[in-house]
């Protein structure tokens, strides 16, 4: 799928960059609602560039999902304050459901890997990163308003979630989706200790990897797991790379991706051990099918026929790059 930088394109980057500053310095619900109306239309032309018909039906289950999201978060936002408010109580759960399906985390997940795996890579990697920090800094806003027991809930739901439903995926989309499921849980047990800070700082390393990750995948087309032998008949440096980050995100030492799991175990530690068993327990399925993708692309006998173009020697070298990153981050993240 091609990716077309036009003057169009780039001037609804920048409207999607603004919206989502918008959103972040509102300081109220209707300019918040506002602000994210303007990041889901202008995404919706990036999501369309390459005007496929699977691009099409993406971009028209991202825009229902975000639709009923925006419309339950003006609703709930507006009778949370309302001195006539019906079932006042219930509101806060409505607004919470508003963030979280904004958000593609369980249970309001459902639209999230069928979008993934109908887009571009590059859409995707927009998609898993920075469409996610608006949603991501209101439920840490909203952490406060919501109960002690829920929290856990939803952290332990998309850990588990995000691991068991990755585990019989073949298309590499779908199983970078549930990824990005399992490691909202992570994001969301920093919630329940109240540090903000550290769910954005792990969401800061989920996207420094997988962003890299999702460009060279995007430069080589790949789709299945099995396409990846690909890259070792090309290139076996791309290949160690790959593997590096994959591992990364799997969350094994001395790696970055490991860092910020081994803080939230150590505060979790003393404060809900229920929780700590249920993340490494998401965290190992999440291994699993990484690993099953490593193994894929080095012992599989399918034949590809490829050529070296030009993008690969730059492809190689991102990766390498990425690869030190991902492992010279890890004392910067200690300190």
């Amino acid at each position: 799928m091609s990716f077309m930088w036009s003057p169009a394109t780039m001037l609804t980057l920048s409207t999607l960059i603004t919206s989502t500053m918008m959103a972040l310095s509102s300081t109220n619900w209707m300019f918040l609602w506002a602000s994210m109306e303007l990041n889901l239309l202008s995404f919706i032309p990036i999501l369309m560039s390459s005007k496929s018909n699977h691009e099409t039906e993406g971009s028209i289950k991202y825009f229902l999902a975000q639709a009923l999201g925006s419309a339950l978060l003006l609703t709930s936002s507006i009778m949370m304050w309302s001195p006539h408010s019906v079932l006042p109580s219930t509101m806060p759960t409505i607004l919470m459901v508003a963030v979280l399906l904004k958000l593609g985390s369980a249970p309001c997940h459902f639209w999230y890997p069928s979008v993934m795996s109908s887009i571009s890579w590059i859409s995707c990697t927009i998609l898993s990163s920075w469409q996610k920090l608006a949603p991501l800094s209101i439920l840490i806003f909203f952490t406060s308003q919501m109960s002690k027991s829920l929290i856990p809930l939803m952290a332990g739901l998309n850990a588990l979630l995000g691991g068991v439903m990755g585990m019989n995926q073949s298309q590499l989309r779908t199983i970078m989706a549930y990824s990005s499921i399992g490691h909202l849980g992570w994001m969301m047990s920093f919630m329940l200790m109240d540090k903000p800070m550290m769910s954005m700082i792990y969401f800061m390393v989920y996207c420094s990897l997988i962003i890299p990750l999702f460009m060279i995948m995007n430069l080589m087309n790949l789709n299945t797991s099995k396409q990846l032998s690909k890259i070792m008949m090309i290139s076996p440096a791309t290949q160690l790379s790959i593997s590096i980050l994959l591992i990364s995100l799997a969350g094994l030492p001395p790696l970055t991706g490991f860092m910020p799991k081994m803080l939230a175990i150590m505060m979790l530690a003393e404060l809900n051990t229920m929780m700590i068993i249920i993340l490494i327990l998401g965290s190992l399925m999440n291994l699993f099918f990484y690993l099953n993708i490593i193994i894929n692309s080095l012992v599989s006998n399918q034949n590809i026929s490829t050529t070296k173009n030009k993008y690969m020697k730059n492809s190689s070298l991102l990766l390498l790059m990425s690869s030190v990153t991902s492992m010279g981050l890890a004392p910067m993240i200690m300190l």
